[in-house]
Formats: structure tokens, sequence, C-alpha cells
């Protein structure tokens, strides 16, 4: 019985953590392994800072999702083909590329999508 209830807490414990984790860039909470995290990704492109020429996605992360803050992602998510007009929420790995510096130092892989919804 002990052992049942500590195997809860402690799925418990990871759950209520993985779900509470947001991506900071200053933060090294990513091993080499990479974080699986949920996102979402509004149904419209912003314009990248500096570099106003470029559109970058709008995204919420983790425990910001459906709050009204929303970060600019500068890089691509390999495998994901945006299509304008929709949200998706999605299964994004985060990598660390060694070598790497700034926003360049992440890598976003699709692990799955969640939803696409088109916007009313």
């Amino acid at each position: 019985m002990f052992k049942i209830l500590l195997l809860t807490l402690s799925l418990t414990a990871i759950y209520s953590t993985s779900e509470a984790m947001t991506y900071n860039p200053e933060q090294s909470v990513y091993s080499d392994a990479g974080e699986v995290i949920k996102m979402r990704v509004n149904a419209h492109k912003v314009d990248c800072q500096p570099n106003a020429s470029a559109s970058c996605y709008s995204v919420q992360k983790g425990a910001s999702i459906g709050m009204d803050n929303w970060e600019t992602l500068q890089q691509s998510i390999e495998g994901f083909t945006f299509e304008e007009g929709y949200t998706y929420d999605l299964i994004v790995r985060i990598d660390v590329q060694a070598g790497k510096t700034g926003s360049e130092k992440f890598k976003y892989t699709l692990v799955e999508i969640i939803s696409k919804i088109q916007e009313s």
C-alpha cells in the first residue's frame, strides 16, 4: 500500500511540474535530451524583431496557454506546416543545440498536433 501511495505521489509531482513548466531561454531547464512541452500557435504570424521583414510565430507555452500574453518565436518548428487563419495546439520537443548561442541554441521539433481551429 505504501509503495502505491509513493508511486502515486511521485507521478503527481512529475505531472504537476511538467504541466506548469514554461520555457525561459535565460534558464537552463532543458537537458541535452530535450524537453517536451505544449505550445499554442496563434492564427496569424507577427513581425520578427529586430528583423521586421521576416514573420514569426506568436506562441504561448505551458502554463501561459489561454492567457493574454503571447511571445514571438523566431525559430521554425521542424515538421510543422503553418496555415494562416488557424490556431494550433501542439506538442513540441525543444532540444539544446551544442555550440549555438542566443535563440539559435534551441531547436523546436513537432511531436504532435493536438488541435487545429479555424479563426472565426
